[in-house]
This record gives C-alpha cells, sequence and structure tokens, in this order.
C-alpha cells in the first residue's frame, strides 16, 4: 500500500509527527522487491518499525513501515533454546506466548517497551537493564533497494544503541537465538515491566528515552540535577516527573519545534554544568532544516 501526505502523528509513541509525502507500507516482501527499488530513485527514505523510538516533523520523502510485516517460525529446537525466524514488524510482545510456554530467555528486558518492533530494536540495538538485543541476533534478512536485492548479514555490526541498520537497507526479517531461562521466565518478565510501569512514564505519549547515557553516568539523573524533571513547556511537553530522560507530550499538541527547543535547552544546562555532550537516542525525522 502506498499512501500520499499521510499524517505520521499516530503512527509513533509520543503522537507528534507532521506529514509524510509518500508512505509505503508493505504486506509483504514482494511488494518490498517490486517497489522500494523504484522508490529509492527520487524520494528520500526513512524505515519506521513500530514508533517506540521516532519522532517526526515533515517530511519530504517515504516512510517505509514494516509494520503489515508480522510473523515467525522456529527454524531449529534442542535442548540448547530455539532459533527463530522473525519478520521485522513483529512487535516483541507477540513472542510470549512462546517464550512463556517454553521459557525462553532473551528478550524478556524489552518486553516492556511500547510498541517495540524486532526490526526496530535490532536497527537501534534496542537494550534495557543490562542486556541488548544484538546479544540475541544471529542474522538479519534486508533488501537493499540500490542493488534491487535481498542480503543476509550474519555479522551485523552493533553499537550502543546503534547498528550498520538502515544505511545497508531495510530490515525484513531478523534471526534470534533464544535459550532456556534457569529460573521462570513469566515471573521474571512480571517483575521487570512492574519496575518499568514505576519508573517510567509508559501511560503516557513518550519515544523512550531522549537521551543516550554518557559514559559512567545516567542521562535521567543529569537532567533531574539541573533541574529539568517536571520541566514543561506551555505546550504541555515535558520531562517526565517518572523519569527525566523521557520527554512525554501531555497535551498532545506539540510539535517537532517544541521537542528541538527542550532538547536544546537540556544539551546547553548538562554542558555547563558539567562539560557532558548529551547525545540524542531518540530519532529526529525532518526534512524541514
Amino acid at each position: 500500500m502506498l499512501l500520499k501526505n499521510e499524517p505520521l502523528a499516530d503512527k509513533t509513541t509520543i503522537k507528534i509527527g507532521g506529514i509524510a509525502q509518500l508512505f509505503f507500507l508493505p504486506s509483504c516482501l514482494e511488494e518490498v522487491e517490486e517497489l522500494l527499488p523504484l522508490l529509492t530513485q527520487d524520494f528520500p527514505l526513512y524505515y519506521l518499525g513500530g514508533g517506540s523510538n521516532t519522532i517526526f516533523g515533515k517530511f519530504k520523502g517515504v516512510v517505509v513501515s514494516s509494520q503489515s510485516l508480522r510473523g515467525f517460525r522456529v527454524l531449529e529446537e534442542d535442548s540448547e533454546g530455539i532459533l527463530l525466524e522473525v519478520l521485522a514488524g513483529t512487535l516483541l510482545k507477540e513472542l510470549i506466548p512462546l517464550i512463556f510456554e517454553k521459557n525462553l530467555c532473551g528478550i524478556e528486558t524489552l518486553l516492556g517497551i511500547p510498541r517495540i518492533s524486532v526490526g526496530g530494536a535490532v536497527a537501534m540495538n534496542a537494550g534495557a537493564y543490562g542486556k541488548e538485543i544484538s546479544q540475541i541476533t544471529e542474522g538479519v534478512y534486508y533488501f537493499d533497494p540500490l542493488k534491487g536485492e535481498f542480503l543476509l548479514e550474519r555479522k551485523p555490526r552493533f553499537g550502543y544503541r546503534s547498528s550498520d541498520f538502515p544505511q545497508k537497507g531495510f530490515i525484513c526479517k531478523v534471526l534470534l537465538r533464544l535459550k532456556p531461562c534457569p529460573s521462570p521466565i513469566r515471573e521474571l518478565v512480571k517483575k521487570l515491566n512492574s519496575r518499568r510501569r514505576k519508573s517510567q512514564p509508559l501511560e503516557l505519549p513518550t519515544a523512550g528515552s531522549t537521551f543516550k547515557n554518557p559514559k559512567g553516568n545516567f542521562a535521567g539523573k543529569l537532567l533531574e540535577e539541573v533541574g529539568l524533571k517536571g520541566f514543561c513547556t506551555k505546550k504541555g511537553l515535558c520531562f517526565s516527573r517518572k523519569h527525566a530522560n523521557f520527554l512525554v507530550n501531555l497535551s498532545r499538541k506539540a510539535t517537532l519545534g517544541d521537542v528541538l527547543k527542550l532538547i536544546d535547552l537540556a544539551k546547553e544546562r548538562v554542558l555547563k554544568e558539567y562539560d557532558l555532550r548529551l547525545e540524542e537516542e531518540v530519532k529526529i525525522v525532518s526534512t524541514d532544516g
């Protein structure tokens, strides 16, 4: 499906966004192969997963969404665990019945992140509580629009909240290796999700962590120490009272411009107070400059 002038706010968890010139929602990999090379010739592209780490402005290009590419299958299973092939648009929470049934570890620290997809998690090397999805990723199938072909990357390069995707192409499927848990996974997930709900404003429109944690420190702690915890603009965009590193769109009326002003304010205060340069973790996507 190819849509013109598509509103983007509801495609993200923070509910902020302008208009995409084109919005490509492939329902199968054949559509990716057929249309993506043509779109690449004339437009800039942005690959969108579940929208939990993205804030849009106006985008004069094509937003390519993996939302309709859902499902998974077990490729291998033995006493050491299982190897899953998961379509990129599959939400991590869709794997919960399987991991509960077979008591598997690997994604438990990520399950409480709203609307996080497998493809999006791999693209940013999502992590929490000391674990990252790169630790269980054994391969990534992706489509290179310039070459017009599907490729398998067996050893993707990962960094802190980064990977060599999406520069390489559109993530289509991911190979995940899950292993047996030494203790009941259901109880562990329950504890982790309870901890996350107490410390993060997941009941509100938010994009997740705004800044990466500086080495040896925590962005939320720094923002709190410079007086930004609970700080709000007139339009109701705030640094959360629960966790200062989370921007929350209380009014649902904030714009990308409001976000950029708060990001700049935070960077200035932390730089002045601690001589540290904060780096955004959230993806800012706009062609307006």
